[in-house]
């Protein structure tokens, strides 16, 4: 790369040597385009021209070089930096993807979570509603049950007495207790299914 350079640096100032070296001579000359460039200008624009290259060389290529080489390193590390900034970019954005697909399944899981939850208490819920239903119609037919027996034992009560009243009207006399209670023992037994 550097003789690459150095030839077309070569090719560029021996071309600039021989335009300036005409250019010279036709500015110098009175008569226009002379027919022979003169020999002596040319020598001494190229000398002139030899002693700038080499004051320019000497002092102006080497910092320009210089700075052509910083430029390049600066270049290159901007490169290098824009790179590692780049890969730092694209890791951060698959530790983004990861972290909002880990979010996404934890938001998953707190839902199913939440609706198995949900699910539950409603079965206890129901479960419970219908214990309760349950135990409130076992004890509204205990209660209806209670109280049917009683109104048959009061009906039957009620029965055997107005019995007991009609035989003593019957008998035209008044029953002992013993004749009453052994007229209701029979009495019960004899119609008491028919009354339930």
């Amino acid at each position: 790369m550097i003789s690459k350079k150095w030839t077309a640096l070569t090719v560029f100032l021996l071309s600039m040597l021989l335009i300036l070296g005409l250019a010279t001579s036709c500015y110098a000359s009175e008569g226009g385009v002379p027919p022979f460039p003169d020999i002596y200008k040319i020598g001494w624009t190229t000398v002139n021209f030899f002693i700038l290259f080499a004051i320019l060389y000497k002092f102006g290529y080497a910092p320009v070089m210089n700075m052509l080489e910083q430029r390049t390193n600066t270049i290159e590390s901007s490169l290098q930096h824009a790179e590692e900034l780049r890969a730092e970019v694209e890791q951060m954005r698959k530790e983004a993807q990861t972290n909002l697909a880990e979010s996404r399944k934890e938001a998953q899981e707190i839902v199913a979570r939440a609706t198995k939850m949900a699910e539950e208490t409603k079965n206890e819920i129901l479960a419970k509603a219908q214990a309760e239903a349950r135990a409130e119609k076992e004890k509204a037919l205990a209660e209806i049950k209670a109280e049917k027996e009683q109104a048959v034992a009061e009906l039957r009560d009620t029965a055997a007495t107005l019995a007991i009243m009609a035989a003593e009207k019957v008998l035209g006399r008044a029953l002992k207790d013993e004749d009453h209670q052994g007229m209701v023992k029979d009495f019960v037994k004899e119609a008491g299914d028919l009354l339930c």
